[in-house]
């Protein structure tokens, strides 16, 4: 099986699928319908909305639906190589997703050849890297429906999560006046307002430890003028705010509790939210998955929770369950992002008894 994983985890590292590459999502796309659904019976849909595609097969009445999403940061040329050096396998996507993804798929494959027709739905997406709009798309149009939602897109911490933080992308922006760097007594520099208020969110909200759950606010970009003597009339920074449902009911109440820390001639405008995640760990999904988990790693599986955002909260938002376990990895988005080979054995043996539980 260990060859299988990574003879398919290979190719579907070779895919270059990032955000401004719509036919090469769509040639990932083809090439998983073609491998892992072939044998299928179910309805398998194929479309396309904002430019992403997604397939979607789909069972009449589903026990759970499965997502995940191909979409992958861009990389430099050499990460779209998979690269194994002992038990890690090496690329861009490796962990987020494609290696998270596989270990299912296959499973999936498997089964179905053997004859079995699981009681699952299954969605993959390809705009979750960039906050797009598939799955909220297609639950408004009440095209997904399950009871609830599972999804191996987890982060390094090797346990089940059923929470993780709301975000805010916002624009923090300073206003003054503009003019020729060799006359600042002529100029309101907005920049030197932008750095005080950076100095003050910083101070309000220390970016803490991995064990605290805080809202945190990261700057993130920054903007001033075009030209080195130039004085710019406006001064831009990108903020990604992210907080617990404990702390903020809502992406407002987290605007509001940043916007009255910055000073007067500061404002802070939203760009794109998204909401928290809190499922139940007592879940009956949440408990089998453990057991499972369990049984084939032969150690206790926490149920965690995350500081980074995923697709989860689009069914959290429409009161359907969904948690979140994968394999283990590391450096996510990063050079060297990895993903361990025996965990993807692993998921490959919970997966395959998961699928028999509902067949």
């Amino acid at each position: 099986m260990r060859n299988d994983l990574l003879e398919h985890l290979a190719t579907l590292v070779s895919f270059e699928s990032v955000e401004d590459k719509p036919d090469e999502k769509k040639r990932l796309l083809r090439w998983v319908h073609d491998t892992f659904f072939s044998s299928t019976t179910l309805v398998v849909h194929e479309g396309d909305i904002d430019g992403a595609p997604y397939l979607y097969l789909q069972h009449e009445s589903p026990d759970f639906l499965w997502f995940a999403h191909v979409d992958v940061v861009p990389g430099a040329p050499e990460q779209f190589s998979l690269r194994i050096e002992g038990d890690k396998a090496y690329g861009r996507g490796a962990k987020d997703m494609k290696g998270g993804a596989l270990p299912f798929l296959l499973a999936y494959k498997n089964l179905i050849d053997g004859g079995l027709l699981p009681r699952i739905s299954i969605l993959l997406t390809s705009d979750e890297e960039t906050a797009g709009p598939s799955i909220p798309r297609l639950l408004e149009k009440g095209i997904l429906k399950a009871p609830v939602a599972f999804t191996p897109d987890t982060g390094s911490s090797p346990g089940i999560v059923a929470e993780h933080k709301g975000v805010v992308w916002a624009e923090l922006i300073a206003k003054g006046t503009g003019g020729h760097g060799a006359m600042p007594w002529e100029s309101d520099n907005p920049i030197w307002k932008l750095s005080e208020a950076l100095q003050i969110l910083h101070k309000h909200f220390p970016s803490g430890k991995e064990s605290d759950w805080q809202v945190t606010v990261s700057p993130t970009s920054l903007q001033g003028s075009n030209a080195r003597n130039q004085v710019p009339h406006t001064a831009r920074c990108g903020i990604d705010i992210r907080y617990p449902q404990s702390l903020c009911g809502s992406a407002e109440e987290a605007m509001s509790l940043v916007r009255e820390k910055i000073p007067q001639d500061c404002t802070l405008q939203e760009v794109l939210s998204a909401s928290p995640l809190k499922t139940d760990p007592d879940h009956p999904a949440i408990k089998l998955v453990k057991s499972l988990a369990e049984e084939v790693e032969g150690r206790s599986v926490d149920i965690i929770r995350e500081h980074g955002g995923t697709d989860a909260r689009y069914f959290g938002e429409v009161g359907i369950p969904a948690f979140l376990y994968g394999p283990v990895g590391g450096d996510l988005h990063g050079t060297n992002e990895w993903v361990s080979i025996p965990s993807l054995t692993d998921q490959y043996e919970i997966n395959c008894k998961l699928i028999q539980k509902f067949s």
